[in-house]
């Protein structure tokens, strides 16, 4: 019997453990839906988004690039989601004073699950430091715990994606930027994502 590979964003994987026991099957059936699915509209829905955020960081006129995506949003939640993004992601970047810079894409493996890992923008800080952001843009906000998960992977991968950068991740309707505690324990950490990375392999198997 062929096994089949799993393959999901770092991303998706930090929502699957941030969604409690009871949601944790439902939401790996919609991820196997995204990610197997024919149809490429199915997986687009925050791309308007994601990409004037990105536009947004070398911009003269961020606002403005906001402004454009917050225009197009033609599907069903797009237009409120896009406008709370909006709210939130300006103030913080202005804050920030950052400007944007390229980041590359890698892989990281966690047991049988690999993880695609590209942080959503890199931003270089008025003080020459670097960021690599993770950008949670969904609904139910994000707490330490579960921006932990995420944190800790870019953390494995920087050196990759955008080598000396700080990880962030950054819940962008609340304009709110995890960083990681350094009382923080990694070991811990370690031993949390490879048993919910089992557990993600499974709920995905069984979803099939």
């Amino acid at each position: 019997m062929v096994v089949e590979p799993v393959s999901v964003t770092a991303l998706s994987f930090t929502e699957y453990v941030m969604s409690g026991q009871r949601g944790r099957i439902s939401i790996v059936s919609e991820q196997r839906d995204v990610y197997l699915g024919s149809d490429p509209w199915v997986c687009g829905f925050y791309n308007p988004v994601r990409d004037a955020m990105r536009r947004a960081a070398n911009s003269p006129d961020p606002d403005a690039e906001l402004d454009r995506a917050v225009r197009s949003a033609s599907r069903n939640g797009q237009l409120r989601a896009f406008e709370e993004v909006r709210a939130g992601f300006l103030p913080w970047l202005k804050a920030t004073r950052a400007t944007g810079v390229p980041v590359s894409a890698t892989r990281w493996s966690a047991g049988e699950l690999s993880l695609r890992v590209r942080p959503h923008l890199g931003l270089r800080m008025p003080d020459g430091s670097t960021a690599a952001v993770l950008v949670y843009l969904k609904e139910r906000e994000m707490t330490q715990e579960s921006a932990n998960v995420g944190l800790r992977i870019l953390q494995r991968t920087v050196a990759d994606t955008l080598p000396g950068a700080t990880p962030l991740v950054l819940d962008a309707r609340r304009g709110r930027a995890f960083r990681m505690a350094k009382r923080t324990n990694l070991a811990k950490l370690d031993a949390l994502i490879a048993a919910e990375a089992a557990g993600y392999v499974v709920h995905w198997r069984m979803s099939a």
